[in-house]
């Protein structure tokens, strides 16, 4: 499907360069022409990632880029089980070789699989702030030590709500655990959102089951 895609949108430039040459236009135009449109495309890339808050959109960018490592972990916590959350994230640790994304990672998957052990050990190699502090935050949220899960170097605006919401999840309180939750979206835009949404959902079907 995307090598369809690629092809059509080739052929398509193709053509826009071969009107613009039959009219005409003079090539440093043309030029500017198509580094308008190469422009727009990137900022429709980076605005979808980074930026919106249509999930939509977003969900949509997950499902037909799902074949990329970190997408299918979206994917999978959107619609797979936790063991297929657990197989994509392995593909992410074994595909990066960057400590920070590897680690991180590693992190992710030691929490899912409530091993706090290997959880901690991994949080100290992450060696990249602000994931390091968010790490040992989230499991000191997981632990019950509220005096140690609070760090100025949270600095994006979702994490330090995110991990307010861990903890209120770990002492089984619903309400402020939703409150949170909803407060740690409300600032998160992009994929970021997109997964904060999924991986909330997960741990408040837990919360109501216990």
């Amino acid at each position: 499907m995307k090598i369809v895609k690629l092809t059509f949108f080739y052929l398509a430039i193709i053509l826009l360069a071969l009107t613009l040459s039959l009219a005409g236009v003079r090539l440093s135009i043309s030029l500017g022409i198509f580094a308008l449109i190469a422009v727009g495309m990137i900022y429709r890339h980076i605005h979808i990632l980074y930026r919106t808050n249509n999930m939509e959109q977003v969900d949509k960018w997950v499902k037909n880029h799902r074949k990329e490592p970190i997408f299918a972990a979206l994917y999978a916590s959107a619609y797979g089980t936790k063991e297929e959350q657990i197989q994509a994230i392995d593909v992410i640790i074994h595909h990066y070789k960057q400590p920070a994304i590897k680690y991180n990672y590693l992190f992710i998957k030691a929490i899912m699989e409530e091993n706090l052990g290997a959880a901690k050990v991994a949080a100290r190699q992450i060696d990249k702030e602000p994931l390091t502090s968010y790490a040992l935050c989230y499991i000191a949220a997981l632990e019950g030590r509220a005096a140690d899960m609070r760090s100025d170097k949270l600095t994006q605006p979702w994490m330090q709500p995110a991990i307010e919401a861990v903890y209120a999840c770990t002492i089984k309180d619903q309400a402020n655990f939703r409150q949170f939750a909803d407060a740690s979206i409300h600032q998160a835009r992009g994929i970021q959102k997109y997964a904060l949404i999924h991986n909330f959902k997960q741990m408040e079907d837990e919360l109501v089951k216990a």
